[in-house]
């Protein structure tokens, strides 16, 4: 890495570093004294409540990224521009894109590693999360869990095993169901590939059913159809909303919708917002630095970051905008989203031109 560069990503770091924890820390005590007239309703523990907010903060992250990352590059411009830094670096023939692509670039690689971080980490800290607030503050009584993206449901006599495709438990792959009778012996085991709930009955397709009443010899089967004494509002607790899949269950679960001619709007926007959401720091970067840099003198500073701040909220409103063009279904949202990070970055280097920085 070149000198220059280091110098200038040196507070880039610093303010970095300082802007995280304090921007997380009044978000999580908004969310705290939020939540508190719950948990005191309840009669429950504070350290629940505590937990709740702990398990929030992979979730909190990723919602606050993207301006906290931008916030802490204007930040940075702002004292090398008071310590007239920018003027030397200026002088030396330095262009503004050249000063400003060290930051764009730590940004872009930076929120691409938390892409694949916080894929690993959301969906399972979301749903602890959720899961702590309806059952030891809620007080709710578990009847499903979700165990390494898989259901596990237990009923008054019998059990029901499924990975999860779709954010509700209309349809499950990989199913097994087994019936019990009063003894605790079972009466029915079926192996399926999936089962699919319609019409208030449960279709299980391509698998194998053994039963008490036949031996349990296996009956191999295209499709089985049962009454069971659940259905998809009554298993879980936590619903599997799109936030508590991983990337690559989504993608297999759009595939399945495909498949069964069924809407992958929310499912596609939802991958492309986790994907596109943080890296849009990038792009903010992009499109708020040329109002700052193009201040001159250290009474117009105030001014400059005050409309690289506002510009920064514009091209935020401008990509949700985008983000609910696609909600809408009418742009796919796996490129609407894409289409509006390079929107904003494109009219980013106009502003470079526009400011003559």
């Amino acid at each position: 890495m070149k000198i220059y560069i280091r110098y200038l990503l040196k507070p880039y770091f610093t303010v970095a570093a300082l802007i995280f924890p304090v921007f997380i820390s009044i978000y999580a005590l908004i969310e705290f004294f939020d939540k508190l007239d719950n948990v005191l309703k309840a009669k429950v523990p504070l350290y629940f409540l505590l937990e709740y907010i702990l398990w929030r903060i992979p979730e909190i992250l990723f919602d606050l990224w993207p301006v906290c990352l931008v916030l802490a590059g204007l930040l940075a411009f702002a004292f090398l521009a008071r310590g007239n830094e920018l003027i030397a670096f200026r002088s030396l023939g330095f262009s503004a894109m050249r000063l400003a692509f060290p930051y764009v670039t730590f940004a872009l690689l930076f929120s691409l590693l938390f892409v694949i971080v916080s894929d690993s980490l959301l969906p399972e800290s979301a749903y602890r999360s959720t899961f702590v607030w309806e059952t030891k503050i809620g007080k709710k009584n578990p009847q499903g869990v979700i165990l390494k993206g898989k259901l596990h449901f237990r009923g008054i006599n019998s059990f029901f095993i499924g990975q999860l495709i779709t954010s509700s438990v209309t349809y499950v792959r990989n199913v097994v169901y087994a019936k019990v009778d009063s003894q605790g012996q079972p009466v029915r085991i079926i192996w399926a590939k999936e089962a699919i709930f319609k019409n208030g009955r449960w279709i299980f397709k391509n698998g194998v059913v053994k039963e008490k009443k036949n031996h349990f010899i296996p009956t191999w089967f295209n499709e089985y159809s049962l009454i069971l004494e659940f259905d998809p509002d009554t298993v879980m607790l936590v619903k599997k909303t799109p936030r508590l899949h991983s990337l690559q269950e989504l993608w297999e679960q759009r595939s399945f919708l495909k498949q069964a001619g069924l809407p992958t709007v929310v499912t596609e926007s939802e991958i492309a917002y986790r994907l596109c959401y943080p890296l849009l720091s990038a792009a903010l970067l992009l499109f708020s630095l040329p109002v700052l840099m193009g201040q001159r003198g250290r009474e117009s500073l105030g001014k400059g970051l005050s409309l690289s701040i506002f510009f920064m909220t514009t091209g935020l409103i401008a990509f949700l905008i985008f983000k609910y063009i696609g909600d809408k279904g009418l742009v796919s949202p796996l490129l609407i989203q894409p289409l509006g990070l390079v929107f904003i970055s494109l009219t980013g280097v106009m502003l470079f031109k526009i400011f003559r920085v």
